[in-house]
Parts: structure tokens; sequence; C-alpha cells
């Protein structure tokens, strides 16, 4: 009876822990604060770093028509051609769907990428697609 009573107390605790550990990280992730820029190949280079303020951040949510989360905006220099990628964070898988429609109508496939609740959007002149494929392509495989 004791010894039964230890387990279900372990047991227990463990699911409380797991249940607190995961809230902490919930209001983590929830509390606006963007992620930090991508981790990208040696050769590119970060010229500019800005994580947009919540007033903007819900501006373009309300113009895009999803509940966004945070925006992190980071410019890089890739072999003297500039590639933006925003990254966009929701809440949720169904705001992660809306903004994809709503950015795959005005952008190509091929600068958007979706990684769970994280919308990666690539930016830059006509010269730099490949370089966008190629930074796609290492986002995609992390």
């Amino acid at each position: 009876m004791v010894q039964e009573f230890r387990v279900k107390s372990f047991a227990f605790g463990m699911v409380a822990l797991c249940l607190f550990a995961s809230l902490l990280c919930s209001a983590n992730a929830r509390s606006g604060e963007a992620p930090p820029a991508p981790e990208m190949p040696a050769h590119w280079k970060a010229i500019s770093d800005f994580e947009v303020p919540m007033e903007q951040v819900k501006t373009m949510g309300n113009k895009l028509g999803a509940n966004i989360d945070s925006v992190r905006n980071t410019v890089y220099d890739v072999n003297g051609k500039r590639v933006q990628i925003n990254v966009i964070v929701v809440p949720d898988s169904e705001n992660a769907e809306k903004l994809m429609a709503t950015l795959r109508s005005i952008k190509s496939e091929q600068a958007l990428l979706q990684k769970g609740l994280v919308v990666y959007e690539f930016v830059g002149q006509n010269d730099a697609l490949s370089v966008i494929e190629e930074g796609r392509r290492h986002l995609a495989s992390m």
C-alpha cells in the first residue's frame, strides 16, 4: 500500500512537473518576444537585425488576416546580394494557415517556408533568387 502510494505520488509529481514546464514554455513563447535571427551558412553575413515592435506586429496581423505573436527582420549580405528574412511567429496552426494563404496570394511559394508556428518570408531583388533558394533549403533542412 505504501509503495503503491509512492509510485502514484511520483507519477503525479512528474505529470505536474511536465504541465508546469509546458506552461512556462508557452508563456515565454507568447510573450511577444521574437525568436533569434535564423542561423544561416557562414557566408551569410547579418548586416541588420530588428525585432518589430508589438504595435506594428498587431497592425501587420490585421493587414495579413492572422494573429501574429512576433516578427523579426534580419537583413543578410550574401556575396554582395541583400536578402531579408522575416521570421513571423503565430499562436496556433489555424493562424499559420491563414498567414500562409495570404502570403501565397502576394508572394512566390519559393519565398516562403513554414515550420510549425514559424513562417519565414524571404525578401530580395530578382538577382538574389538563387540565394533565397539556398536560404530556404538551408532553413528547411534544420
